[in-house]
């Protein structure tokens, strides 16, 4: 990642421009997934951290501001839900962006009804995941922009 073009757009047809700086925490036991992540984040101006548990991804969230956190569906110590759990009273909440392999309409339906942002099948689709990554960060910088502009209007 990123692939030849440096911008794609969203559903909305919102400019991704994938040069940008942005920061992922994606937590995964899965070697394979991180793998992969890795290998696509290596080249790009958007930088990866690694969690492996529920409780590496707390202790990543206290110390790193992320717009964006790709979760397995399961973790050894918890899964999707918790991570969720965590995000939701965050004053800028990353935008949760939840894999699995075997993703049903069960769990699309779960996933996007409990607040998460979209889920994504694996083994990953690059062109899946950079649409995913850039459209989180694109709704999470949208928030944060009018976050800061009403904090500046109330003074």
């Amino acid at each position: 990642m990123p692939p030849t073009k440096t911008v794609v757009h969203d559903a909305r047809d919102q400019a991704i421009d994938l040069s940008v700086r942005m920061s992922v925490l994606a937590v995964s036991r899965s070697v394979e997934d991180l793998a992969f992540l890795e290998d696509r984040f290596k080249d790009a101006r958007w930088k990866l951290y690694i969690a492996r548990t529920y409780r590496e991804v707390l202790a990543q969230l206290r110390r790193l501001r992320v717009p964006v956190v790709l979760s397995e569906c399961q973790l050894p110590d918890g899964n999707w839900k918790d991570v969720l759990g965590q995000l939701a009273p965050m004053i800028e909440r990353p935008r949760l962006i939840v894999f699995s392999r075997n993703a049903d309409n069960r769990l699309w339906e779960e996933v996007l009804n409990l607040g998460a942002f979209d889920l994504l099948i694996t083994p990953f689709r690059e062109h899946e995941l950079v649409f995913a990554i850039g459209s989180a960060w694109l709704d999470w910088e949208g928030e944060h922009e009018d976050h800061q502009s009403r904090k500046y209007a109330h003074g």
